[in-house]
């Protein structure tokens, strides 16, 4: 029975879970007042916030799926120098913090930049098409990942057959390749889609005005600078409504998630090429390096400078950096912890008669952030708080939460398949053998380390660049690294703060290093 004793603490972490959360969308829903929502629907202002979060999010998505399709093609068809350098380079996209590669995107395209170096014109980075040129760099590599997953679900004999009828590459793509990759592009779309419309950091940072502006900006200016408790809740509602309805077209539009995918091992026969072929190869190649390779060397270049060595003696570096550790690392935890017990219920579920259903909305559960983003909950929570008298000094912990809560997604994507392959490898041997509890985990342990590591490394590094909740609830006693670091920039001394993000992305990738090879028992290059 699912509600065996074992399975307590998993039931227990779920309802704490979901019950914060629900206390949090009250809180929202008990100071919105209905009778100054006319005021607000009649807002031109709330109008063109919404326009601009549609407009930027649609755009970030499709161009971060056009540039992803050819590129993800000419990985897995081709093999060249340089190759799993560049998988890992987009492996690296997934830790840097966001505030780190906005610097170093400042540094390439803002005033006094590489590129105005090089062409003499200044390229126009506060606005739109910065906020797209940043999204695209985060979601690009996502996109590739994505779609080369794709690519491994088409069976051998598909391949085989198109290279003994020496079908070329665009024939291949045509007749093979899209009949898988149509089935995920609308999932993968409206995924890239929500998680730019209730982006937060780099609209702050290269938005340029109230003129690019998203709702998620909005709630931080009318709770952090009005105080409006009233306007942050009817926007943040707002917001819920809005990405909620995104969310049922993703689960709706994206097909089921089948497990055992390693049934179909893509093989890499070779096709035969065209000069079109090598054309839009070499061409999607060369776009991808200049769009993602030049900010990662900005970020690194201060470490050579005598600067970066005078900002190591800044105690406000350590404190920040101190902040931030005691923050992610809970968060981490947290998160894991959530996790787990999400998986443990699901699985518990998903091959029972009539369990399926039940299964998939618990996952759907740990992707309450895609629906409610952190600065909704955590707008939630302080109202929450304020209701039973904590002040704003124990923000502390309303930070580790919501960092824990938007990192819940990614966790589950790195656990939820290891799970569900050893319940259903083992799951009867477990039954006639009454397996369960510590000793089903210590019989598992081996092989789901690895990916407990990896998603609670995802959760610190996540928690680690956040900026959205920091800046809501930040005070001198909570100023994290990426705070300062945006600080920083916002007093205009860049130079200092790209100092200050090789420390951040240093401590990224030592963190994630440190726990892949403490939890996972394996070394792992990023």
């Amino acid at each position: 029975m699912i509600f065996s004793s074992y399975l307590r603490p998993a039931w227990l972490g779920v309802a704490v879970y979901l019950v914060i959360a629900g206390a949090a969308l009250a809180a929202l829903l008990g100071y919105a007042s209905p009778s100054d929502w006319g005021r607000y629907l009649a807002d031109p202002y709330t109008w063109r916030v919404v326009r601009f979060s549609f407009t930027q999010a649609s755009l970030s998505a499709l161009l971060s799926i056009l540039l992803a399709i050819p590129m993800a093609s000419c990985l897995f068809h081709r093999r060249f120098i340089g190759r799993q350098t560049l998988l890992s380079l987009f492996a690296i996209s997934m830790v840097v913090p966001t505030i780190v590669a906005i610097l170093g995107i400042v540094v390439v395209y803002g005033r006094n930049s590489w590129f105005t170096s090089l062409f003499g014109v200044s390229f126009p980075l506060y606005g739109l098409g910065g906020i797209l040129l940043a999204h695209v760099f985060f979601n690009m590599p996502l996109a590739v990942r994505v779609i080369l997953q794709a690519y491994q679900l088409i069976p051998d004999a598909q391949w085989r057959l198109a290279s003994q009828l020496g079908l070329s590459r665009w024939h291949v793509f045509r007749l093979i390749e899209w009949h898988y990759l149509k089935k995920n592009l609308p999932g993968l779309f409206l995924l890239i889609f929500m998680l730019c419309f209730s982006g937060f950091a780099v609209v702050l940072s290269l938005g340029g005005g109230p003129r690019s502006s998203t709702l998620e900006v909005a709630i931080y200016q009318a709770l952090r600078f009005e105080f409006d408790l009233n306007k942050a809740s009817y926007l943040s509602l707002l917001q819920v409504f809005i990405c909620s309805l995104v969310a049922l077209a993703v689960y709706k539009l994206v097909p089921a998630i089948r497990q055992d995918v390693s049934l179909y091992q893509g093989a890499r026969l070779l096709m035969r090429s065209s000069r079109l072929a090598m054309l839009v190869d070499f061409g999607s190649l060369i776009i991808v390096l200049l769009w993602i390779l030049p900010p990662f060397i900005a970020i690194f270049a201060p470490i050579v400078t005598p600067l970066f060595w005078q900002t190591l003696w800044q105690s406000d570096l350590w404190w920040s950096l101190w902040h931030s550790v005691r923050i992610a690392l809970p968060s981490g935890v947290l998160a894991l912890l959530i996790g787990l017990s999400i998986a443990a219920l699901a699985r518990a579920l998903r091959w029972r008669r009539g369990g399926d259903g039940w299964a998939q909305k618990l996952e759907q559960s740990g992707n309450l952030v895609l629906m409610v983003p952190s600065l909704v909950l955590a707008t939630g929570l302080f109202l929450m708080f304020r209701n039973i008298g904590i002040s704003i000094k124990h923000a502390y912990w309303i930070v580790v939460w919501v960092n824990a809560v938007m990192a819940l997604p990614f966790v589950l994507r790195a656990i939820m398949p290891t799970v569900y392959q050893q319940e259903k490898r083992f799951r009867h041997l477990y039954e006639q053998m009454n397996v369960v509890g510590l000793a089903r985990l210590r019989m598992e342990w081996s092989q789901i380390r690895s990916a407990v590591a990896q998603g609670l490394a995802y959760a610190v590094l996540l928690s680690l660049g956040d900026l959205g909740v920091v800046a809501l609830f930040g005070s001198k006693g909570l100023e994290t690294l990426p705070m300062y670091l945006y600080q920083l920039i916002g007093s205009y001394r860049v130079e200092q703060g790209a100092c200050v993000a090789v420390v951040l992305i240093l401590l990224c990738l030592v963190l994630f290093s440190l726990i892949n090879r403490l939890i996972g028992g394996r070394r792992v290059v990023v």
